[in-house]
């Protein structure tokens, strides 16, 4: 039987092989998410070409530029440049990324325990 959970939170006993088991690998993410959600945005907005000086040339994210045209304040492009830039921003698109860790953490935490898995046969 093939197990999507590799840990259980409870002691080792007797019925602690019967005890549902947590989705490692989901929840530790989610969780590093939520703690440090830098660590998720920093990279993917430098890979778009979100840069601390503005978009970089030649990156999506001057590309996208060029097509918009003038940028609308609030809008997406604004809101993820003003992120790369440290500014107003960066609570905005961190906190969208720590909402997905809470996600990913509940529903990987919900559909392991709701589906039996990492329980062992009777």
């Amino acid at each position: 039987m093939v197990h999507c959970c590799l840990f259980t939170p409870f002691p080792a006993s007797a019925s602690a092989n019967h005890a549902p088991k947590i989705p490692l690998i989901p929840v530790v993410a989610g969780l590093a998410a939520v703690a440090a959600p830098a660590i998720v945005t920093a990279p993917i907005l430098a890979v778009l070409g979100f840069g601390a000086a503005g978009p970089v040339a030649g990156s999506a994210a001057a590309i996208a530029q060029g097509v918009i045209g003038n940028v609308v304040a609030g809008s997406p492009f604004a809101i993820a440049q003003s992120a790369a830039m440290g500014g107003y921003g960066a609570a905005i698109v961190n906190g969208v990324v720590q909402g997905g860790g809470l996600l990913l953490t509940g529903i990987s935490s919900a559909e392991c325990l709701m589906s039996g898995c990492g329980r062992d046969e009777i």
